[in-house]
């Protein structure tokens, strides 16, 4: 990802959306356009309450109901609509959506072993590949970083936020899945001297503090 000069002291939120019904039973997603919890949506106003001091200047967000739904929580606070980004929709996992794990485990125990140890390189079949990944969550970097905006908050999965640590921050594709992502936690990237930086990754503090949680810091003392 070749970035530039220009792209200094941009500050970019990349947060997932809240607990759906299949998070709770441990089933695929992928594109399945499944909706929010009760405790998802309080998931989803916690977090907006933790943004409200850290007022973005666009959100962009995947077009499932799960991912707008707690975007458009976060733009309430700063009279802004989400931007759909639908290069941001979940990673397609074809006939695994709406199956249970547990009972993939069981079933299929050979090809969920492989996935599971390397799931962007081994699929089930008909699923999304990492090459088509890469190429649509590459254009969605392109947009978070064209114009003049410096705060940015992007909505998005689970398992699109791990591509985005490979694709954007340039880790390994092969080791992401290793990095945990709760249901509306938060990750920070910096763009110092045309890089990204990640600064912070996986806060979920203002889920599990309750109200205390909107008096926590964003980025701390140097917020921009």
């Amino acid at each position: 990802m070749n970035l530039t000069e220009n792209d200094q002291h941009r500050r970019i939120i990349l947060a997932r959306h809240g607990q759906t019904e299949w998070n709770m039973q441990y089933r695929f997603q992928g594109r399945t356009n499944t909706k929010l919890t009760e405790e998802g949506k309080r998931q989803a106003h916690a977090l907006a309450a933790r943004l409200s001091s850290w007022p973005p200047e666009i959100i962009y967000t995947s077009p499932l109901d799960r991912a707008y739904y707690t975007a458009s929580a976060i733009a309430e606070y700063h009279n802004l609509t989400p931007v759909i980004l639908p290069e941001l929709e979940e990673i397609n996992f074809a006939a695994w959506e709406g199956e249970s794990i547990p009972q993939l485990q069981k079933e299929q125990s050979s090809t969920f072993s492989r996935w599971r140890s390397d799931p962007f390189f081994y699929p089930p079949d008909g699923a999304e590949t990492w090459e088509k990944l890469y190429v649509r969550l590459s254009i969605a970097v392109k947009t978070f970083l064209q114009g003049s905006y410096k705060r940015i908050v992007v909505v998005s999965h689970g398992g699109v936020m791990r591509a985005l640590y490979a694709v954007f921050l340039g880790l390994n594709p092969h080791k992401v899945w290793n990095m945990d992502v709760s249901n509306c936690a938060m990750s920070g990237v910096e763009m110092r001297h045309g890089r990204p930086c990640l600064v912070f990754a996986n806060d979920d503090l203002h889920v599990r503090a309750g109200k205390l949680g909107e008096n926590l810091p964003v980025w701390g003392e140097n917020d921009l």
